[in-house]
């Protein structure tokens, strides 16, 4: 376990607004999907909060393992924030382990840049959003808001006694996606309101992504929440 705030954990890319300081500005986390990098939101920036918010994308620190068969670029750019043992199975206690190190991380990346510790977003896609969604309800970073795009609630969520349901959430997902199924979407909804969260989803035609119906929505519920 990690219980120091420590901003070495974890590679990241930073998003300041220009001409701030940070002080006076709230904080969205973005979490990248299987196989991405901490690069790969950070376009995202711009749009969301009109550009008027600090965004911290963290990478994840393990890289995807490349099927036998197939071969890797020599810069390897894919990184998961879950293990798999040789068999391809979960490994048990790391995905515990790893919203341990963002405990740590993003108290240490707010307190680093300046950000508003009482005002932060967490927003995931895919893989990251099924993660920002453990961080919230650990109940251990102080969550305004919560964005999860194209993903999946964890399984385990429902046994939490005492679930926070305080903040909004965000539920994206596009009706085509042939990765993460719509159904996948609709029951964490469904699962989130039967447990007494504040939660709405809204739905593209759309496949595994982001585009700008979905990404002019999410601004919109971040700046309300934020502001």
């Amino acid at each position: 376990m990690h219980n120091k705030e420590d901003l070495s954990l974890l590679t990241h890319a930073v998003y300041s607004p220009k001409n701030s300081s940070g002080a006076d500005l709230p904080a969205i986390i973005l979490l990248h999907g299987y196989g991405a990098h901490g690069l790969d939101l950070l376009p995202l920036a711009p749009h969301l909060c009109g550009g008027n918010a600090l965004i911290i994308c963290p990478q994840a620190p393990h890289t995807v393992s490349v099927p036998a068969g197939y071969q890797a670029p020599s810069n390897n750019q894919m990184f998961t924030w879950e293990q798999r043992d040789e068999h391809g199975e979960k490994i048990k206690g790391d995905i515990d382990e790893m919203v341990s190190v963002l405990e740590s991380f993003i108290p240490a990346a707010l307190q680093k840049y300046a950000a508003k510790q009482e005002k932060v977003a967490l927003v995931g896609f895919s893989q990251g959003g099924s993660l920002a969604y453990r961080l919230a309800f650990s109940n251990q970073i102080t969550t305004s808001a919560v964005a999860a795009l194209s993903t999946w609630l964890p399984d385990d969520i429902d046994q939490i006694r005492d679930l926070p349901t305080e903040f909004p959430i965000l539920i994206q997902h596009g009706t085509e996606d042939p990765m993460v199924d719509i159904e996948r979407g609709r029951e964490s909804y469904n699962r989130l309101n039967n447990l007494g969260a504040n939660v709405t989803m809204k739905e593209y035609s759309m496949q595994h992504e982001i585009n700008q119906d979905s990404i002019s929505d999410l601004s919109s519920f971040l700046t309300k929440s934020l502001t």
